[in-house]
């Protein structure tokens, strides 16, 4: 008898995504406790989030969503420097959306768009969180840091669609991801509450 009839029995190991992420949750909450600056931080992490889905689907292999967070960090972290610098006169959300964009342009380049289904859910999300970064830069403070928690809240649910169907991003990722949006968007939502 062999012991491919067995269900696979999970381990906590198995879960690494999710204590990883626990570190990331207290790690953002500790960012809300010290710096006063919700909406200009979390806001441009939406358009973030919604690229990492980008850049992993334009190049074709689920697990460079963490490569992909890497790089996209950066570059929301180089626009915060250089606005908090006055040195470019672009807000990080509006600067992270118009990297939206363009990373959608790549997979257009890349002829991602015959897989129609795919592409069209991904176009839906760059349009959706790209739309709500972009909100988050213009409105009020308080109604900024509101829609960025719907923004985390919206994307945690991106990411159980992704964990669900396992298609552009690897499930580490999407599992990863979800806990983080969850986590952050309901702690963005009780800093907005109280």
């Amino acid at each position: 008898m062999t012991n491919a009839a067995l269900p696979r029995r999970t381990k906590l190991a198995d879960r690494w995504p999710t204590a990883l992420a626990m570190v990331a949750i207290a790690g953002a909450v500790a960012v809300m406790v010290l710096l006063d600056r919700e909406v200009e931080l979390f806001g441009p992490s939406i358009a973030v989030m919604a690229g990492i889905y980008l850049m992993a689907y334009a190049i074709g292999r689920p697990s460079t969503a963490w490569l992909a967070f890497g790089v996209l960090s950066v570059v929301m972290s180089v626009l915060h420097v250089l606005n908090d610098r006055q040195v470019l006169g672009v807000d990080p959300g509006v600067g992270m959306t118009i990297v939206l964009v363009l990373l959608w342009l790549w997979t257009v380049a890349r002829h991602r768009f015959t897989e129609g289904r795919i592409f069209s859910i991904q176009t839906a999300g760059m349009v959706g969180f790209g739309a709500l970064t972009l909100l988050c830069a213009t409105v009020a403070p308080r109604l900024g840091v509101t829609l960025a928690g719907v923004g985390f809240l919206a994307h945690g649910l991106w990411d159980a669609y992704h964990f669900r169907v396992n298609q552009v991003v690897n499930r580490p990722w999407s599992e990863f991801c979800a806990v983080v949006d969850l986590g952050v968007g309901v702690a963005l939502i009780i800093v907005v509450a109280t």
